[in-house]
């Protein structure tokens, strides 16, 4: 049985692959618990060479053109261009408008191509062959990949305070050296993040300088075109699923509680901010929380941290941003979006 036919087309990521759709389960998904014909849901296609090696060196600007309808005899290209998948839909007798789900960077390959065509440099004289754009986790406001977080702000009056008393002998402890064993955990796993993010092999071998993520950073004349008044069509319904990941540390002092705090760490890459609106128009955000807390204790060795240190750093939580696509959570709430 071939299935509802409800025309997809799914945007893979910066170092993502097309196939991510199938391997992580999320397209399955749509079509096993969606009923959905797997026929009409599309993979885009970019970043690769003949030999299947990855390229990051294209820009955002040329890699959306590939969305757009022109001649060509690659299945691939074809298989990219929302027109084509727009009539396939219809011939089975499915909508003429096509549903966009795009993860990370694929949301704002998206939304380039939503403003090109409405300003009719792209397919132009058709209507907008877009319904909705589903994102996970993508940085609508800018992506700076080196920004990573800590749980205490630089110079922060509980850092200062650790530290003195971890001078004073009669206490006997070493609250500010297990302040820094957390810290670390906590730059490990984002660091860890961030060599997912770029599918590298030597750990901290990132390619900060491609242009994608150049033209991604919030200060970009690329973001500032794309995200200035009315460059988004409003025809199109606009939704966000993003990771919401927070490390709170509580500071025990004997019974007693004397400091707590939290961390905002969106998806571990892409900060909550960034990923949880759309600018210019209305959008529907959906949240994927996930918490970790963490004790210190004034008066005990850095020993005492460890156990939460280690498991902080050894584990990526499904919230994180190259999870998202393979939550099962975000899978149900994406076919919910699609399918009313």
């Amino acid at each position: 049985m071939a299935g509802i036919p409800h025309p997809i087309m799914c945007i893979h990521g910066f170092a993502g692959h097309p196939q991510d759709w199938w391997g992580d389960g999320f397209a399955g998904y749509l079509v096993e618990k969606g009923g959905l014909d797997p026929d009409l849901i599309h993979t885009f296609h970019y970043g690769y060479d003949d030999e299947g090696n990855y390229n990051n060196m294209g820009e955002i600007t040329h890699i959306a053109q590939r969305l757009t309808r022109y001649e060509t005899d690659d299945p691939e290209e074809l298989n990219s261009q929302l027109l084509r998948l727009s009539e396939k839909s219809q011939a089975k007798g499915g909508p003429a408008k096509v549903d966009i789900v795009a993860h990370s960077m694929g949301g704002i390959i998206a939304r380039y191509y939503l403003k090109q065509h409405k300003a009719g440099l792209w397919d132009p004289g058709t209507p907008c062959p877009v319904r909705k754009l589903i994102e996970l986790g993508s940085p609508n406001w800018g992506l700076d990949v080196l920004n990573l977080l800590g749980l205490m702000p630089e110079g922060s009056f509980l850092t200062k305070l650790l530290r003195f008393l971890e001078k004073l002998p009669a206490l006997g402890g070493q609250p500010a050296t297990q302040l820094r064993e957390l810290e670390t955990a906590l730059r490990q796993i984002q660091n860890r993040a961030r060599d997912e993010f770029f599918a590298t092999e030597v750990p901290g071998a990132w390619l900060v300088t491609a242009p994608p993520l150049r033209q991604m950073a919030a200060d970009s004349e690329f973001m500032q075109e794309l995200n200035a008044p009315g460059a988004m069509p409003t025809e199109v319904s606009y939704h966000c699923l993003y990771g919401d990941i927070r490390v709170s540390l509580a500071v025990n002092w004997g019974r007693f509680t004397v400091y707590r705090h939290t961390a905002y760490l969106g998806d571990l890459l892409v900060p909550v901010d960034s990923a949880s609106t759309v600018p210019g128009v209305d959008s529907s955000s959906y949240p994927f929380p996930y918490q970790k807390k963490l004790t210190l204790w004034i008066g005990k060795p850095a020993a005492a941290v460890s156990a939460q240190a280690q498991d902080l750093s050894d584990y990526l939580p499904p919230s994180y941003h190259s999870n998202l696509r393979k939550n099962p959570e975000v899978q149900a709430k994406a076919l919910q979006v699609l399918t009313t």
